[in-house]
């Protein structure tokens, strides 16, 4: 670079890095690009005759301490924000995972025949406690290992729960004559269990989570939050995703269209959304 062009440069640059600290500080996205630059500027450039740019030093000064603003904004006003955001994200993503897990296991029944009370080869449906390795409930023989690992199970108003992180989850089974229970020792209509359960969890008393979320055989998932929706810490009823309006999808998720143990031929098929019993 010739003189000239290094004198020019000289005499700019000051007033470049001030006006960029100046615009990050009204605009915190620019704040990380106007303080490496400062850095670059102080560092890489050599320092400014006196005679060129007055106060140049004073520029440099005040340039970087705006850049120094515009990146507290961004740390305060964006990055905290998609931290916080990220590991809400995450712990609602381990509910769900949870939930899946639930699903999985209890296909698991449905193919092993473990409560098969009619003999079909087609399994029903087992509430939380006797997939965790509780006591059996419903006639079946007491398995050597539990088919879905849970922890400490918590006594709710709806009936025995797992904890998962901060939130709560349990299984609902059909009934005899109609309706739900997630309380072991309900009567279970075991033939409708072959191709029916649901799922919810839920954030415990005193968590700053308010999503609650189902999922049914058919691994349809569906959450009841919306943003800025006041907590919800109590434990859902059974029926409550099948209210009027019934819970969105979970992140536009599609249920499968089969059940895994179930032949194409047999009952029970998804008739679109599942309703309530």
């Amino acid at each position: 670079m010739s003189e000239h062009r290094k004198d020019l440069w000289s005499r700019r640059w000051p007033v470049f890095l001030l006006g960029l600290g100046a615009a990050s500080a009204l605009w915190p996205w620019l704040g990380l690009p106007a303080a490496f630059a400062s850095l670059i500027g102080v560092v890489a450039l050599r320092r400014p005759d006196e005679t060129q740019l007055p106060h140049a030093r004073l520029w440099i000064a005040a340039g970087a301490l705006a850049s120094s603003v515009g990146v507290a904004r961004f740390v305060v006003e964006k990055a905290m924000l998609g931290i916080v955001g990220g590991g809400r994200t995450a712990v609602e993503q381990r509910a769900v995972s949870r939930l899946r897990d639930v699903l999985f296991a209890e296909d698991a029944m449905r193919r092993a025949g473990w409560i098969d009370p009619d003999g079909d080869g087609v399994g029903s449906a087992a509430y939380l406690a006797e997939l965790c390795g509780g006591l059996p409930q419903q006639g079946q023989p007491k398995q050597p290992a539990p088919v879905l690992e849970c922890g400490e199970l918590v006594d709710t108003p709806i009936g025995a729960a797992a904890r998962s992180g901060p939130y709560l989850y349990t299984v609902c089974l059909p009934l005899a004559g109609g309706g739900w229970s997630a309380r072991p020792g309900a009567p279970v209509d075991t033939e409708a269990a072959e191709r029916r359960f649901v799922a919810y969890a839920w954030p415990e008393p005193g968590s700053p989570f308010s999503a609650r979320f189902f999922i049914d055989e058919h691994d349809g998932i569906r959450v009841s939050d919306a943003a800025g929706a006041p907590t919800e810490t109590a434990p859902p009823s059974c029926d409550a995703a099948f209210g009027d309006p019934p819970w969105p999808p979970w992140r536009d998720k599609k249920p499968r269209s089969g059940l895994p143990g179930v032949s194409a031929g047999a009952s029970g098929g998804r008739p679109g959304v599942t309703p309530a019993p």
